[in-house]
């Protein structure tokens, strides 16, 4: 089985991901209110974000080294990355020292490298095979669902992972938080990456928030 899936990001004005400065409390406060288990984000988008968590990488200490103890009144989500390409490699321990995360469980593929995997195991890091020479995004979100009994995913990430979840028909709703500013020719269109034409959507919710910003809702209807 499947969990239910939900995009959820901020965008300008003119659809960009880019070219301006996301409001976190806003964000992270809508994300907040859908209770996911978990939270999927791309390697890029990771990598990315680094710099919203620390102006400098820290080293690793022994901590870094072993799960984090997990409350039972603990009500983050988990952080599933897509990996493949072990990318993120000594940038790891950034990611389950967040506020924000449970802890991170790492999506690779057969081809990632096997010294990455090596580096995940050391660190005592969960990680989930699925796909060839890709992460198969589908079967590890069965996977995470039989193994974790993840219920409710929200893909916190970039325009590639989310092109993928939307074209593979995976998402029931997406959520945007509209910023009022345009970034014009040098932003990064969210959905950029999708090649199928005419998926069509249902608005189910608008509201202002902060009485600067717009929440949508919309749910992705399917063929």
């Amino acid at each position: 089985m499947l969990p239910r899936l939900v995009i959820h990001n901020t965008i300008s004005l003119d659809g960009s991901t880019t070219g301006f400065t996301a409001n976190l409390d806003v964000h992270y406060g809508i994300l907040g209110n859908y209770e996911p288990d978990a939270m999927i984000v791309g390697s890029n988008t990771a990598k990315a974000g680094t710099q919203f968590f620390c102006e400098k990488v820290p080293p690793e200490d022994e901590l870094d080294f072993k799960k984090p103890e997990i409350q039972p009144n603990d009500t983050r989500a988990y952080w599933m990355i897509a990996d493949s390409r072990g990318i993120l490699e000594g940038l790891m321990h950034v990611f389950r020292r967040s506020e924000y995360s449970k802890d991170v469980i790492v999506l690779v593929s057969e081809k990632t490298p096997e010294p990455y995997i090596n580096y995940l195991k050391e660190r005592n890091y969960d990680f989930i095979r699925a796909g060839a020479a890709r992460v198969d995004i589908k079967q590890a979100l069965e996977i995470a669902n039989e193994r974790y009994g993840f219920k409710l995913v929200v893909s916190d990430s970039g325009g590639i992972l989310n092109s993928i979840l939307l074209e593979q028909g995976l998402v029931e709703e997406i959520s945007l938080v509209l910023t009022p500013e345009i970034v014009g020719k040098t932003g990064t269109n969210l959905f950029r990456g999708i090649e199928k034409s005419g998926i069509q959507l249902e608005l189910v919710r608008n509201e202002i928030v902060e009485k600067k910003y717009v929440h949508l809702v919309y749910r992705v209807l399917k063929e």
